[in-house]
């Protein structure tokens, strides 16, 4: 795209490009990047450059994929910087602003190599439409739809949320109901092999063990009708219970 000009002494530019790749006139076409830049005292950072750089990129997709930044020296002997821009397959028209002060821009827009590892792959702090990062208050990843909140990227689950969470409402949707339980062919277990089970587990059967639910958590949907199933058979067990205690009753008359 060109080259913009930075002494060493703490220079700071922003470009900002408006282009895309095609010419048809798309939404996925369209792209806009927003790249800042600033020069050290001729300090070399831990990735090798007397200076950082970071962008802003928006568009319906990401058909500017990527930044490079090339010095033209290595180290703190740099004194000018080409910008490459990876537009897709196609380049279309594009405008680009430039702000500094100190710096001097010379533009050129035109099909390129690739730099290679010498240059500097500027992250994108802040995209729309592609990965999403407040600084870890929110990060949504584009490729799988992944959300955590108040979480560090890279979240396995489709949300995480780091800390509490209130709502008015909570709808878990779910299959395979527990009302089975009162089928006629459904098998209670005996109140004695109920009693022998918990004896020896500590727990209900078919429910999770505390040091299990400590480590893993739990499924609210699955522990909803697990909680569900228990108090049914429990309901079988009074039914039980209760016809005993009548009959019982109706003897000794």
């Amino acid at each position: 795209m060109g080259t913009i000009g930075l002494p060493q002494e703490g220079t700071s530019a922003v470009i900002r490009f408006f282009g895309g790749s095609g010419y048809n006139g798309l939404k996925e076409q369209m792209a806009a990047a927003e790249i800042h830049i600033r020069t050290s005292n001729s300090n070399v950072n831990s990735e090798g450059f007397a200076f950082s750089a970071y962008a802003f990129r928006t568009g319906w997709l990401a058909p500017m994929e990527k930044v490079k930044i090339l010095p033209n020296a290595p180290g703190g002997a740099a004194t000018a910087y080409d910008i490459y821009l990876y537009y897709g397959p196609y380049i279309g028209f594009s405008m680009y602003e430039v702000v500094s002060v100190g710096g001097q821009w010379t533009g050129l827009e035109q099909t390129s190599t690739d730099p290679g590892t010498a240059a500097y792959d500027v992250p994108f702090q802040y995209s729309v439409f592609n990965d999403v990062n407040l600084g870890n208050a929110l990060y949504v990843n584009y490729s799988n739809g992944n959300v955590g909140i108040g979480t560090a990227a890279g979240t396995s689950s489709k949300l995480s949320v780091k800390g509490e969470i209130k709502a008015t409402k909570v709808r878990v949707t779910t299959s395979d109901w527990p009302d089975y339980v009162f089928a006629k062919d459904f098998q209670l277990r005996s109140i004695s092999d109920l009693a022998g089970y918990i004896a020896a587990n500590q727990h209900l059967p078919e429910m999770p063990a505390a040091e299990k639910v400590e480590k893993e958590g739990i499924d609210v949907g699955e522990m909803n009708k697990l909680l569900l199933k228990k108090i049914e058979e429990m309901s079988l067990y009074i039914i039980q219970l209760d016809k005993r205690v009548k009959e019982l009753e109706a003897e000794k008359k």
